[in-house]
Formats: C-alpha cells, structure tokens, sequence
C-alpha cells in the first residue's frame, strides 16, 4: 500500500527528483510528463504544487541556495580574521568538497547558461555572488592593512577562484583522467601558489620563452 505524502514532503520529493532529471537532461529536455513518471505521479498533481516549470526552477535554486549557507557562514567567520592562509585554504577546500560531494550543482549551472535559461542569472547570483562578495572584500581589506600587493581585488578573487574552479570542473567533464587527491591538499598547494607564485625569490624574472621547435608538455599532463 502506498503511503499518501503530506503536502511539504510531496514538494520537497518534487525537487529532489526534479534536480536529478534537470542536472541529467537539462531544463529543455526534461518534460513535466518525465518528471511525473519519476515520481509515480500525474502531471496535475506536479501543478498542484508548482503552476510552471520556471516555478519547480525557481524551487529547485532556493533548495541549492540553502544547501549552501552553511558554507558561506563559514567563510563569512574565517573572513573576520586575518589569517590569509586558514582563509584561503578553507575556501578552496569547500569549493572542491562541494564539486565532488555535488556534481549536480554545477551540471544545473552549466545547463541554464548554455540552454540560456531565463533564471540562469537568478542562479548565479543564488549561489555564487556571495562567495565572490567575501573573497572580493576580504583581499581588499588585506590590501588596505599592507599585507597583499595593491591589485584589482576583483580580479586577484576571480584568479584564485577560477584556478579552483577549473580543477573542480575538469573533475566533472572528465572523470578519472586526474589522479584523485585530497581536497585539502589541492587546497593548500594552490593557495601556496597563489600566495607566494611560481618563482623562486633568487628568480624575479620570467624564463625566456621556448623555442617554437621545442616540445610543450600538456597542461592536462596528469604527471605528479
């Protein structure tokens, strides 16, 4: 005998499900007759509890946005202080952590941007805005006490989060061509690099440039 679902728990089965069909198929290519066969349910009772796609979307980015809260509380802490490593680590560690334990998070941002959904924005700003907004505030803080080179805080946040960002998401594209490591390892190489460069202090400058002739190994070599 099937158990009857009591309102909020119907709705909440509705988005859970629909953000596995969504981040699998896209919003285009999943039906309100697909997600009702999912769920064993007719598609007038999906509408009971929501009257539109953009309104299970819109659902569905609320469900994430809360997901991730925690997150942000902790950054937001970390971001008081002044410790830059135990800052930046701790960023770079929940961001890989959140790419492995949730692939569909970003499968749904990649699907609204290339499918040009109209909540695609909403999405961004959701989920991602906020991170920018500490990483962003906490350099230009640290700039302003002495302790990082004056640099477009902007920018120098977008260059940190996007080297993590690209090693989370070449996790996703294409999985097992990487050997897997602890996130926090990533982390904190990552981190040193960025922090300190590639250089070493008794080399200020830039090696000369390879020959055109010479061989340049790939950037996706999974040599370590």
């Amino acid at each position: 005998m099937r158990i009857r679902m009591k309102g909020e728990e119907r709705r909440a089965a509705i988005v859970h499900e629909a953000i596995r069909l969504f981040a699998q198929d896209g919003f285009h290519g999943t039906t309100t007759r697909k997600l009702a066969a999912a769920l064993g349910v007719t598609e007038p009772v999906l509408y009971q509890h929501f009257p539109s796609k953009n309104d299970l979307y819109s659902a569905i980015i609320e469900a994430k946005a809360a997901e991730v809260q925690p997150d942000a509380g902790k950054l937001r802490e970390l971001a008081r202080g002044s410790d830059d490593r135990a800052f930046l680590c701790a960023l770079g560690e929940l961001m890989l952590r959140r790419y492995e334990e949730d692939p569909e998070l970003s499968r749904l941002l990649f699907f609204s941007a290339l499918e040009g959904h109209e909540l695609a924005e909403l999405f961004f700003e959701r989920l991602y805005i906020g991170f920018y907004q500490i990483v962003t505030g906490y350099i230009r803080r640290r700039i302003r006490e002495g302790a990082f080179r004056k640099v477009n805080p902007e920018i120098a946040a977008r260059g940190l989060i996007g080297m993590i960002s690209y090693h989370g998401q070449i996790g996703i594209l294409y999985p097992g061509k990487f050997k897997r490591r602890d996130p926090k390892e990533i982390a904190t190489q990552m981190v040193e690099t960025y922090l300190n460069g590639i250089y070493r202090p008794e080399e200020p400058n830039p090696p000369a440039p390879l020959d055109d002739s010479a061989s340049v190994p790939s950037i996706h070599s999974t040599d370590s």
